[in-house]
């Protein structure tokens, strides 16, 4: 067998394995990359490409999450207006809180938390700037606005992880995890719905068992709770594969039954799956794994998916942001308007008209 043989065998492995890793890291089915395999004589080459189908697959997948979260959050809600959606969430979040106890909190616990509620109004105030820029424009910013949303989310979820717990540990992993399991099941849908990976149960939801969807449902509009359903589902595949990569090699130690045996996927646990774990994939997704990917995806959509795109995480964030400013301001009362009244001076005219109506909303229905 000659040398250039054995290298052209050897490139076909390889990129074998490049495919069978292709498909670990896209459970939905669409792929980022085209790997061609080329020989030219004695010279053989692999290259990755960017894939334009898989390009846009991907931005479907999120766009069709967004579309149907955004349904979610809207269904049985007056959302004519932002004020209107903010008062109908807090006005049915309230009842919900009512066996929460006012918290006491230290001075250093105050300036932490201060700040941690200064840097999601911020991220806010910057999200919300993309949906100001012409339509050609935010063809190119609507790749940072997932990441400006996620982190107004969760550095207020990373208050309310403070507030129970002032040790907690500055890490996006556990503040998610708490959110999921301790904090999800007092909101109002549909941030109370929660998908158990390892039993397939679901919790919040209008069933036990998610209904079962035929190949593509990620590329489709469903019932909007069937594919939020499954959007857990796969969202809890790839947190298992990511906390394995991160044990991958290692082997489990005693007394495990399978001591000295290399750790499995299938002995990592994916645990419950929230929207904030969704939202977390999607910062992922866009900040590191296929930000190539959101251009060329919308690249190949028309304009109005791109600005569908961007009106869905508005919702998000507006909702979202009721939800949990309305925990926070049942916990800590004084302090959440105190620092909402700072913010808003220092912010004066730049302040976002939903920051002020979510302030306006939650302290008219608590005096």
């Amino acid at each position: 067998m000659t040398g250039s043989t054995i290298a052209w065998n050897t490139i076909r492995s390889f990129s074998a394995a490049l495919r069978r890793r292709e498909k670990r890291y896209a459970p939905d089915g669409a792929s980022g990359w085209r790997i061609c395999c080329q020989r030219v004589s004695a010279d053989s080459c692999v290259t990755l490409v960017p894939h334009t189908d898989g390009a846009k697959q991907r931005f479907q997948t999120y766009l069709f999450f967004l579309r149907h979260l955004d349904i979610l959050i809207r269904m049985g809600r007056n959302s004519s207006l932002s004020s209107a959606l903010i008062s109908s969430i807090i006005s049915e979040q309230k009842p919900l809180l009512r066996a929460e106890k006012k918290r006491h909190l230290g001075q250093s616990e105050q300036s932490s938390i201060k700040k941690l509620l200064f840097n999601a109004w911020n991220s806010e105030t910057v999200a919300r700037m993309n949906s100001r820029f012409d339509s050609d424009v935010r063809f190119i910013t609507n790749q940072w606005k997932p990441i400006q949303t996620y982190y107004a989310i969760y550095f207020l979820l990373a208050a309310i992880h403070l507030v129970f717990d002032s040790k907690r540990r500055d890490q996006h992993s556990v503040t998610l995890q708490f959110a999921t399991n301790s904090i999800s099941g007092k909101l109002v849908r549909p941030w109370c719905c929660r998908y158990n990976f390892e039993t397939r149960e679901c919790f919040g939801f209008p069933w036990h068992t998610p209904p079962r969807l035929s190949a593509g449902w990620n590329l489709a509009n469903q019932e909007p709770y069937a594919f939020l359903a499954n959007f857990y589902r796969t969202t809890g595949s790839l947190k298992r594969h990511d906390k394995w990569s991160e044990q991958k090699g290692r082997r489990h130690p005693p007394p495990h039954p399978r001591a000295g045996r290399r750790i499995q996927q299938s002995d990592v646990p994916g645990g419950y799956i929230s929207i904030w774990n969704a939202l977390g994939r999607m910062r992922k997704w866009v900040n590191y794994k296929e930000a190539a990917a959101l251009l060329e995806g919308q690249r190949l959509m028309s304009q109005p998916h791109i600005d569908e795109f961007d009106e869905a995480l508005n919702s998000i964030l507006t909702g979202s942001a009721a939800v949990l400013e309305c925990y926070l301001s049942v916990l800590v009362e004084s302090e959440m308007r105190a620092f909402y009244q700072e913010y808003r001076q220092m912010m004066g005219q730049f302040a976002c008209s939903e920051f002020l109506e979510r302030y306006d909303v939650i302290f008219s229905q608590q005096s």
